[in-house]
């Protein structure tokens, strides 16, 4: 399916699930609908447009005909329109997380650094101030100021929970809660070792395995 085909489909079900919602009781309409915003943003994601700048413009630019009110509103009123859809773009996942097919019993969970400014400016950003923390990442071998994103995934590559947490947040402090109530076998990487946890998911017929916190070993607990 080519990407103009993608978004249509992906407005039409937006669409569907937002008529039946009623979200301003107040006030006039916005110019851009709400279904059409969604969509841009999941679109931008898709697209791996990372800003909510990068996505304003580029949806300005090449698909002003598709979305004609883009081309009227300035871009902090577009993201703020954006950011306060949050509630329904999460019930849209929901609902069409009911309508996929994924194996409940074999999952992954894993977790992603998520910046919010750069390092140079790290100690004058403001930006989710009480959430933030300082962290090692390792992949990139620098410390950010921000939060980690933790994911259960499960086959064959479904999102099926997260969690926010502050960046200097052990893996092990939220994987107790991305694993609550899951059955069958997790996997995951040497952050999430621990015989303690493992003996108690257990208990509760699920099997984390995960390789041994030094990297010399090659058992799994």
């Amino acid at each position: 399916m080519d990407t103009n085909s993608y978004m249509i489909e992906m407005f039409c079900i937006i669409d569907d699930f937002m008529k039946r919602k009623r979200i301003r009781r107040r006030g006039p309409q916005p110019q851009l609908s709400d279904s059409e915003v969604i969509t841009i943003e999941i679109m931008g994601a898709f697209l791996g447009i990372e800003t909510d700048k990068g996505i304003y413009t580029y949806f300005k630019q090449n698909y002003g005909d598709w979305f004609p009110a883009l081309r009227r509103i300035h871009r902090t009123t577009f993201t703020r329109q954006m950011a306060n859809l949050w509630w329904y773009k999460k019930s849209i996942w929901k609902h069409v997380l009911r309508k996929l097919r994924f194996d409940r019993c074999i999952s992954l969970i894993d977790s992603f650094p998520v910046p919010i400014c750069r390092f140079a400016r790290a100690y004058r950003c403001r930006r989710l101030r009480e959430a933030a923390a300082f962290a090692r990442d390792v992949v990139a071998r620098q410390t950010f100021l921000g939060m980690r994103a933790h994911l259960r995934v499960c086959w064959p590559g479904v999102i099926v929970d997260f969690r926010l947490a502050p960046a200097n947040v052990h893996e092990l402090q939220v994987a107790e809660e991305l694993l609550s109530n899951v059955h069958g076998w997790a996997l995951g990487d040497r952050n999430y070792w621990s015989p303690d946890l493992a003996e108690q998911l257990r208990s509760n017929d699920l099997f984390l395995l995960t390789p041994f916190k030094k990297a010399s070993s090659e058992t799994i607990t």
